[in-house]
């Protein structure tokens, strides 16, 4: 049962189930200033030039924050990452969702930050899409998956809903991203899903 009350500990102990506990403790400490605002800048994160230097790399590679400074389109492999000051991060809105609830609760609970990112959608759309996303999960290579998989997957499993539905809401909500760079190179449509829904092992 968790006991501790300082969230930054709680985020630490849910992000033991993919980090070492030092790694964890800082990335929680990175976590944590980013929950206090829509965006966080890299001088608002309390770690060492080094550590922070190490943490934004992982967060960004994780997709836990995203910079907002963009090549050229919404893509998130298409976020340049720089260590400068005053460069602005932000965090997918189901990552958020995650991490707040860790901040509470000491452990990742994917299911729950998917319901409550796509709340506002009809019931069944919901369980679909958490369907659709479990399913995916054994498909998906570096968390990415191509389109046409997707569908084959999609109906293979009997979803109802239209998967182009699904993965569009699924974008919105930050729980997908279209790779641009894959789809332009190979003339598919591939999609990235958001690692830490993955972290949990019970989103399946």
């Amino acid at each position: 049962m968790q006991t501790d009350n300082d969230p930054i500990d709680r985020i630490a102990d849910a992000l033991c189930v993919q980090l070492s506990t030092e790694d964890a403790k800082k990335m929680a400490r990175l976590i944590n200033a980013a929950l206090q605002a829509e965006n966080v800048y890299t001088e608002q994160i309390p770690l060492s030039d080094d550590d922070k230097h190490d943490c934004l790399l992982m967060a960004f590679e994780e997709r836990i924050l995203i910079p907002v400074r963009s090549i050229q389109s919404g893509s998130w492999e298409d976020r340049v990452l720089r260590f400068a000051p005053e460069e602005m991060f932000f965090m997918p809105h189901v990552a958020r969702i995650l991490f707040e609830n860790a901040s509470k609760t000491g452990s990742l609970d994917a299911e729950s930050a998917v319901r409550r990112a796509l709340s506002h959608h009809p019931g069944e759309h919901v369980e679909e899409s958490l369907k659709f996303l479990k399913e995916m999960r054994p498909h998906t290579k570096s968390c990415m998956a191509e389109g046409g998989l997707m569908a084959a997957v999609a109906n293979g499993a009997g979803i109802s809903v239209d998967v182009h539905d699904i993965v569009d809401n699924c974008v919105v909500a930050g729980i997908m991203n279209p790779c641009t760079r894959g789809s332009s190179m190979q003339g598919l449509a591939w999609y990235e899903f958001h690692p830490c829904l993955y972290w949990d092992q019970r989103f399946q």
